[in-house]
């Protein structure tokens, strides 16, 4: 397995996994009707109508994930969810007209007599209400998903319904001179600032399988479960892939605030204890020194002029490969809350 995912991958993996969902959909829906016809006495054509059910949710599934997934999705989850669900209904409805159409000419009689009895027939009705529950379901599935991040799985499974102690790495990021900026930019576009900001920066954290685990203000903590962070340095490089991110974007930010993001970082491991808290907005939480330890580490990264500051702790399991990377040790810091000082360093990639 690769240590990153690519923006194409991810992006292959989830077309793969909706046309499964839509592929599924039709095998019951296809049973379904298979059994109408048998109830019907139409047994010989069953075999027939099956076949070509699941022939046509096979297509249209993964056609319509490849333009969901590569075209709408960036535009549809910055809409409102109601926004988002009247777009796809009149889109699946558009689709279903212009599918009547392009039929009715093949059709005897008149061309408008043709359309007019499809558009009215409840045979259109039923094909509208099944593909638009379809659509919403997908968009509902996809933005649930974006919700919890990579924690989808395990919420749904229930890994962390009864606490559990585990090794996980965080990187807490903070905005240098958020302050200042919102002074400047006042209360509203300061929030439009951070809004776009988040966006930019949740696909590298995504590509390095990184769980966003809580945006508090202008900072944003990041966990991996420490095998998972390790592996090809992901921990790392998820830094450095959102700096870049964001020094691509900086005249973007320029034009329209008058100021460019830029980002500092703290990272450590160690144990903590997972769990899921609350009855009403349920959310998983991680309690432990390390998250503590990880805010002090990056609150001293402008006391020592750097972006970044990395524990020896971690340091020492990421095995960073010789050439790859330039460590230039801090020296041991003293952090406040911590009996004992914490050897730190600050790394660059070659």
């Amino acid at each position: 397995m690769p240590a990153t995912f690519s923006f194409v991958e991810r992006r292959v993996w989830r077309v793969l996994r909706i046309t499964l969902w839509w592929l599924a959909a039709g095998l019951i829906f296809a049973v379904w009707e298979s059994n109408t016809l048998e109830d019907h006495g139409h047994d010989p054509e069953r075999l027939a109508t099956m076949d070509h059910q699941l022939r046509r949710f096979l297509l249209i599934g993964f056609i319509g994930a490849n333009v969901y997934i590569f075209l709408l999705r960036r535009h549809l989850r910055r809409m409102a969810y109601l926004t988002a669900s009247g777009f796809m209904i009149a889109l699946v409805a558009m689709i279903l007209v212009l599918a009547t159409v392009l039929d009715a000419g093949n059709a005897g009689g008149t061309f408008a007599d043709a359309i007019r009895a499809r558009l009215i027939s409840w045979r259109f009705v039923g094909e509208f209400l099944l593909w638009g529950i379809l659509a919403i379901a997908t968009m509902s599935l996809v933005r649930l998903n974006d919700q919890f991040g990579t924690g989808a799985r395990s919420f749904l499974l229930g890994r962390y319904f009864k606490p559990r102690q585990e090794l996980r790495i965080f990187m807490f990021l903070d905005m240098r001179s958020s302050t200042t900026i919102a002074e400047e930019i006042g209360d509203t576009r300061y929030f439009q600032l951070l809004n776009e900001v988040y966006a930019d920066i949740t696909d590298p954290v995504t590509n390095h399988a990184g769980d966003i685990y809580q945006y508090v203000g202008d900072e944003i903590s990041v966990s991996w479960p420490l095998r998972q962070g390790v592996r090809g340095q992901r921990c790392l490089k998820c830094f450095f892939a959102i700096r870049e991110k964001l020094r691509k974007r900086a005249a973007h930010y320029h034009q329209r605030y008058g100021f460019s993001p830029v980002f500092k970082a703290g990272l450590h491991y160690g144990q903590v204890t997972t769990g899921e808290i609350g009855l009403v907005k349920r959310q998983t939480i991680y309690s432990g020194d390390v998250v503590n330890t990880v805010a002090r580490i990056q609150s001293t990264c402008n006391v020592h002029g750097v972006d970044n500051l990395v524990s020896k702790d971690l340091l020492d399991v990421l095995l960073p490969p010789a050439g790859s990377w330039s460590v230039r040790p801090i020296g041991e810091v003293p952090l406040k809350g911590k009996r004992n000082a914490v050897m730190l360093y600050t790394v660059e990639p070659k």
